[in-house]
């Protein structure tokens, strides 16, 4: 018996596979492994339906990876019912609510209009120095219909908490609801008081840019774009907007130039693509325009550009 005992003791103990934990997933999200991810968060939540925290993270990885808006939104209410006063669970359906009411027709539109309204007013009460709850929540009042309770003044009601809590952000506050208004004279001044509040930070270039662009103003647009570069220089979007204002100037190969950088910090930014595209063709070099209008094709075949690509792939294989 003794001996057997021994026997037994030398065997290999058998191993129980690790538990999945949901900071094991969120170190997943973080590196981008979306995938795996969501699957170890479903695992847990069909384990533990009561871990709040596993089915905010999937509702979450649902939305903004996968756009399962319907699972996202099932996730996500069920992690309000397990923690209703997470300011961050109530934002994050809000924002599900809105993904919904946007993409259903209009009579989705009205049922889910109160229901964004209602968690981001929800989140902003839980947490009220947030400044992207109260950025979340101007921007439904001044794009929502008076009919389910939007508003411009109420609005800026928001952008006025969130200048009191930084005065960068509230002047961009302002500047975004002056923009959706097309007073463009109030944008550019509430962009100038942003700049001068965090001259170092290349937000507010970007959107003076694309105000002065709008105009028509463009050696004012590159002046802000340029400083926007400055600003930002890893940002492949900072150098893709210079190009996309040279090529408007017509500097053709200063575009390029400004293109070919964005393109180098990341091959995958489908507008760069078409703006080398855009180059390429208007200096005659068809065989690199059609490269690039089938590049940008491959990875944006919806999007607004793609039917001009197209037929201007057609064109010149013609």
């Amino acid at each position: 018996m003794v001996r057997f005992v021994f026997f037994l003791l030398l065997l290999p103990i058998p191993l129980l596979p690790a538990q999945e934990t949901v900071p094991q997933a969120v170190k997943l999200i973080e590196a981008r492994n979306f995938d795996d991810a969501r699957d170890m968060l479903g695992r847990i939540v069909e384990r533990n339906d009561t871990d709040g925290e596993a089915h905010f993270q999937l509702g979450r990885i649902l939305f903004e990876h996968f756009h399962d808006l319907d699972a996202a939104e099932e996730h996500l209410e069920r992690a309000l019912e397990l923690a209703d006063g997470r300011a961050d669970y109530h934002f994050m359906l809000g924002r599900v609510y809105g993904a919904i009411a946007q993409d259903g027709g209009v009579f989705t539109g009205m049922k889910y209009a109160g229901k964004v309204k209602s968690e981001f007013l929800r989140a902003v009460e839980l947490d009220p120095d947030n400044r992207d709850y109260r950025t979340g929540l101007m921007r439904y009042y001044y794009r929502a219909p008076a009919m389910v309770g939007g508003g411009v003044s109420k609005a800026r009601e928001q952008a006025g908490a969130i200048l009191r809590l930084d005065a960068y952000e509230g002047h961009l506050a302002f500047a975004e609801i002056a923009t959706h208004e097309k007073n463009f004279q109030e944008a550019e001044t509430e962009y100038k008081a942003a700049i001068a509040a965090s001259p170092a930070k290349p937000l507010a270039y970007f959107r003076l840019g694309y105000v002065y662009l709008g105009q028509k103003r463009i050696d004012e647009s590159i002046s802000e774009f340029r400083k926007y570069v400055k600003y930002a220089p890893d940002d492949p979007n900072s150098h893709d907007s210079l190009g996309e204002a040279l090529l408007e100037r017509g500097n053709i190969d200063e575009a390029l130039h400004s293109y070919r950088k964005a393109f180098a910090l990341n091959s995958r930014f489908p507008s760069s693509l078409y703006g080398m595209a855009l180059c390429y063709d208007r200096k005659g070099a068809k065989a690199e325009a059609l490269e690039y209008y089938q590049k940008f094709l491959s990875l944006d075949p919806g999007g607004k550009s793609a039917e001009t690509a197209q037929k201007r792939v057609e064109e010149i294989k013609d």
